[in-house]
């Protein structure tokens, strides 16, 4: 996409009927949406990265009363349910997906940028499991389909938690550091996917953002409009080659059942299965 701006917040702030979960998949144009949201609603109503300070009932209830009406964050779904549970306050929920292969690249990528020389004080504020992801990332040529296997063939636990599958593990776990979160996912946890999914009022797509962005704005009563602009992109000075069949196929291996998730809402909703590469 482009680098025009977004347009301005309107005078008069959008009224919903019901309140917002944007669930926030790392590395799907999430950032994008937030702004999009951000000019629909206008100042005050919109609450992201929730994940940094909306951690109970307790304090969803009082952002609520405050007039926040919509919520952003990289918050898995299960936790968001424990969390607005208690209110008894209906949210409508929508997300974005990314390729599968696209998304797990970019996602190594991303951990792969605090190595910069430009970004150690960033490095230094990660908890010391990140620490350990970006470190053992420097050690790859991640343009070395060899090395690129091996990493992702032998990932730790805390590298499972954020790269296997990670679109679909959004929809099926809370996100806390338990023992179910370092599992594997495989295709025996499609049905429980397929359950999750569809309790989502709306799922998007990042190589469709133009035709998605309004049906994403109907499912949650705002008057969502597409801009041709890219937010937060890659930082990483490396590249993995997404293009070459060979590292496509090392990605899928980590991929699967998010390339399940993928085809399913994509079959849902009548959309061609290949995404539109730039």
């Amino acid at each position: 996409m482009g680098e025009t701006e977004v347009r301005e917040a309107p005078k008069k702030a959008a009224a919903l009927d019901q309140p917002v979960f944007f669930m926030h998949i790392a590395k799907t144009a999430g950032s994008y949406i937030n702004e999009v949201l951000q000019t629909a609603l206008g100042d005050g109503q919109i609450a992201t990265h929730v994940e940094t300070h909306i951690g109970s009932s307790a304090d969803l209830g009082a952002a609520l009363k405050r007039g926040t009406r919509v919520f952003s964050g990289h918050v898995m779904n299960g936790l968001w349910e424990d969390i607005a549970g208690p209110t008894r306050v209906a949210f409508r929920k929508i997300t974005l997906l990314r390729d599968p292969v696209d998304h797990l690249a970019s996602h190594l990528l991303w951990l792969d940028h605090y190595n910069r020389p430009e970004k150690r004080r960033e490095y230094k504020q990660l908890d010391e499991a990140h620490q350990r992801v970006s470190d053992r990332i420097a050690a790859i040529d991640l343009t070395d389909v060899g090395q690129l296997d091996a990493y992702l063939t032998g990932i730790s636990g805390q590298e499972v938690r954020l790269f296997d599958n990670c679109q679909a593990r959004y929809f099926l776990m809370s996100g806390r550091r338990d023992m179910a979160s370092i599992r594997p996912l495989s295709l025996a946890d499609a049905k429980a996917l397929r359950i999750a999914a569809s309790d989502f009022d709306a799922i998007g797509f990042q190589d469709r953002l133009r035709e998605d962005i309004p049906r994403l704005g109907k499912a949650t009563g705002l008057e969502l409009v597409f801009t041709d602009r890219r937010v937060n992109p890659a930082q990483s000075v490396r590249r993995i080659d997404t293009s070459n069949p060979l590292v496509r196929q090392v990605l899928s291996k980590r991929t699967l059942v998010d390339q399940w998730l993928w085809r399913h809402v994509r079959r849902e909703l009548a959309i061609p299965m290949e995404p539109a590469h730039a």
